[in-house]
């Protein structure tokens, strides 16, 4: 591959290999709500080095986003909103020396191993998320509140939580591997693929209203949101915009298993 866009098929909210689907609690709902599954468009990684010499570790990188993702969007249902996450971008930070110091100490091994643990945290975070802390914000009175404060909590799990997490072995790896030396190096790989990313999560907060006639939008109340974290900051912007076409049909369907 010689572009710097690494194809993400499946990364936005995969809770394991063999669950493709995650709920979570409503305040105003007793009665958890299942995900609805569409086709997204796919989500991009970056590096912001943009040399040639870094394009074998794209690929490498990119091999291990095909061969354990599939194309998937998730809505959530709290009350009367739906989240859906539209886009999800992550910019790796190549000019680290730390993570240039790994890419040339680290065998492939370790770089796809690395990748994998790197992919399996951040969705479990996002899981984290939104099963503990989405019933807590309230969007229709308080959106600029709320958005900001879901911004700084994924931040929290994210990054803030790291490096004690991972100095403490409090992170689980799925499939580690044996070799012990192997098991080290993809270890620090993830560590520095966590420190030197920046994430861009797009999408759409969107109130829904059922009658008669099935499950519709709410003309007008759909708000659009922008949440930036990474290591150092976490913060969220929005505006009041009704869902294109490709993302409002979907979810005006009831929410069904995957």
């Amino acid at each position: 591959m010689k572009m710097m866009n690494i194809i993400l098929s499946l990364f936005i909210l995969v809770v394991s290999a063999n669950v493709k689907g995650a709920s979570f609690q409503s305040a105003n709902n007793s009665s958890p709500k299942l995900v609805i599954r569409n086709p997204v468009t796919q989500p991009t990684v970056t590096f912001t080095n943009g040399k040639q010499k870094y394009f074998p570790y794209l690929d490498t990188i990119n091999d291990v986003f095909r061969d354990e993702s599939e194309n998937i969007k998730y809505a959530f249902e709290s009350g009367d909103y739906r989240w859906v996450i539209t886009d999800f971008d992550i910019s790796i930070n190549n000019r680290s020396p730390y993570l240039k110091k790994k890419f040339s100490t680290t065998k492939i091994e370790g770089l796809l191993k690395g990748t994998t643990y790197f992919l399996s945290y951040i969705n479990e975070k996002i899981k984290c998320l939104v099963t503990q802390h989405m019933k807590k914000y309230d969007f229709e009175n308080n959106y600029d509140g709320s958005s900001k404060k879901l911004a700084n909590d994924l931040k929290a799990l994210i990054y803030d939580q790291f490096d004690n997490n991972f100095k403490n072995n409090l992170i689980k790896y799925e499939r580690e591997p044996k070799n012990e030396k192997l098991k080290k190096k993809a270890k620090k790989f993830f560590k520095a693929l966590v420190q030197n990313s920046d994430m861009k999560i797009k999408g759409y907060f969107v109130k829904i209203r059922k009658d008669q006639k099935g499950t519709r939008l709410t003309p007008n109340v759909s708000r659009y949101f922008n949440v930036n974290i990474n290591i150092n900051k976490g913060n969220a912007t929005h505006d009041f915009l009704h869902p294109k076409s490709n993302v409002g049909k979907p979810v005006a369907k009831p929410l069904r298993k995957p």
